[in-house]
């Protein structure tokens, strides 16, 4: 009884001092944490890239950030050509590129029409003008603005577009390819055999091929966000009263008539030329027919005429 009361205590001992072992042992957990000039890891999204503190760039606000902008505005002017040669100017002004451009009548039909020495002439000016410009981010609002200035706005739309995680996305997916492509190179040069040489470059083939994807993708992301898009539509305030007055609409309805007979003559010809075995047919069959009708009609008459009465003899 003695010794099992002994074991007992010496268990319970035992059992104690593992416990306050390990409440020491929480306890210094908890103060390495709270221990100063130490910061914890960052957060980081499920493709292991960390998130961006606040107040750092890539957080609140557009600095560090790649923003594609778009923006279409129509304006009435007074002169296409004019505006269009004005736009022309204050695009090279502020750096930037005219990448499409037209100018047409309003009826939609191209008209171009110079003097004696090539100077655009106002009989046939065009009428409707549409400008696309690639513009500098920096200089995107001074352009916008004095392009405005131009004529009246009747139509403005913006559009952003940012794509800067894509960016931070494709940028580190190519650099871990350039790393790829670094490690092949090593082990290339380590090869013992040429079948250790062959499968390598094959690898750094494969490799090579998403660099040059990447990196393509990645220069074309940082070019849309440099140059801004800026398209422009130009039209002229219409005439309330055209040069040659208003019409009453005689010369419309007497050519829509005519148009209407000569269609009208046009389905009965085609009526009759379509029906010309059915008619032909019954022409053919009908003189002999009527023949046969006129024969028999006659031959009738002579079985059913009376015989005249003879008159008596006079003595």
């Amino acid at each position: 009884m003695r010794q099992s009361s002994w074991l007992r205590r010496a268990m319970a001992t035992v059992v104690a001092l593992l416990l306050a072992v390990l409440v020491a042992g929480c306890s210094s957990s908890d103060q390495s944490t709270d221990m100063p000039g130490v910061e914890p890891a960052p957060a980081q999204d499920g493709g292991g890239k960390a998130f961006p503190e606040e107040g750092t760039e890539g957080g609140d606000g557009d600095e560090g950030r790649l923003v594609i902008r778009t923006k279409t505005l129509r304006l009435e002017v007074e002169s296409t050509a004019d505006a269009v040669t004005e736009i022309r100017d204050l695009t090279r002004t502020h750096d930037g590129t005219v990448t499409d451009m037209q100018v047409a009548t309003d009826t939609d039909e191209w008209l171009y029409r110079y003097d004696e020495r090539g100077n655009l002439t106002g009989d046939g000016t065009a009428l409707r003008g549409w400008v696309t410009v690639r513009i500098p981010t920096d200089e995107y609002e001074d352009f916008v603005a004095e392009v405005g200035e131009l004529g009246t706005i009747k139509f403005q739309s913006e559009a952003t577009d940012d794509v800067t995680q894509e960016h931070v996305d494709l940028s580190a997916r190519l650099a871990n390819m350039r790393a790829q492509e670094e490690r092949l190179r090593e082990f290339f040069d380590a090869a013992k055999n040429v079948t250790e040489m062959l499968a390598i470059e094959k690898e750094l083939g494969r490799v090579r091929g998403e660099i040059e994807s990447l990196d393509a993708q990645v220069t074309l992301l940082e070019r849309q966000a440099a140059m801004a898009t800026v398209a422009v539509e130009l039209v002229e305030p219409r005439a309330v009263v055209r040069p040659e007055g208003e019409s009453w609409g005689f010369v419309q309805a007497l050519t829509d008539g005519v148009r209407g007979a000569a269609q009208l003559v046009s389905v009965a010809l085609t009526v009759l030329i379509a029906s010309s075995p059915l008619w032909l047919a019954a022409l053919i069959l009908f003189f002999p027919i009527r023949a046969l009708v006129r024969r028999r009609r006659a031959a009738d008459t002579t079985t059913t005429a009376p015989t005249p009465p003879t008159p008596p003899d006079s003595e």
